[in-house]
């Protein structure tokens, strides 16, 4: 597979006459087939997409500004709880929303993942170790069971050792915040 697609780049970039790499990926995704993507995976196209891909071109207060006025414009589409946790998930790992941003938006954004299944273990640990500093020791252990418990269901019903070995230690580290 990797060797075809190798091969179909090569020949739209000889047959483009492109002059660079960039030029043959604009080509490339615009002539590429693709299966169509279930209806919960953000679309093609989307902003959000740019905006994990295009790191350096935009600031957190720009990501932020999207998730708070932009993003709940999508909330009938399937893929939206996606789409807020790959825009928090690039605001925290990618934009640093835990070191940068001010304890009103680390509030809002762990408020954000409790109603989110299986948002990325990282990404909620940074926002309770950056609300430690911030928010009550009780009201940091409320947060962290609601979203432990919350994503305990989902857990269970999950049948992939690989995912399970991975992550579960991290599930195990929100279980402790838990319980401090």
């Amino acid at each position: 597979m990797k060797n075809i697609l190798l091969f179909v780049l090569a020949c739209i970039f000889i047959s483009a006459g492109c002059s660079s790499i960039e030029s043959t990926s604009l080509i490339v995704d615009r002539t590429l087939i693709r299966e169509p993507r279930p209806k919960e995976v953000v679309p093609y196209g989307h902003k959000l997409n740019e905006y994990a891909m295009q790191i350096g071109r935009y600031s957190l207060a720009d990501l932020d500004d999207y998730y708070r006025n932009d993003l709940s414009r999508e909330k009938a589409e399937a893929y939206y709880n996606n789409a807020r946790k790959m825009l928090i998930s690039s605001m925290v790992q990618s934009y640093g929303l835990a070191e940068k941003g001010d304890d009103t938006s680390i509030a809002f954004y762990l408020n954000e993942v409790q109603e989110l299944k299986l948002m990325q273990p990282d990404v909620t640990l940074k926002l309770l170790s950056r609300a430690e500093k911030s928010m009550a020791p009780e009201e940091v252990k409320n947060i962290a069971g609601k979203i432990y418990d919350f994503n305990q269901k989902a857990i269970a019903g999950i049948n992939n050792p690989e995912y399970l070995a991975r992550m579960g230690q991290k599930w195990e580290e929100i279980r402790l915040f838990a319980e401090r």
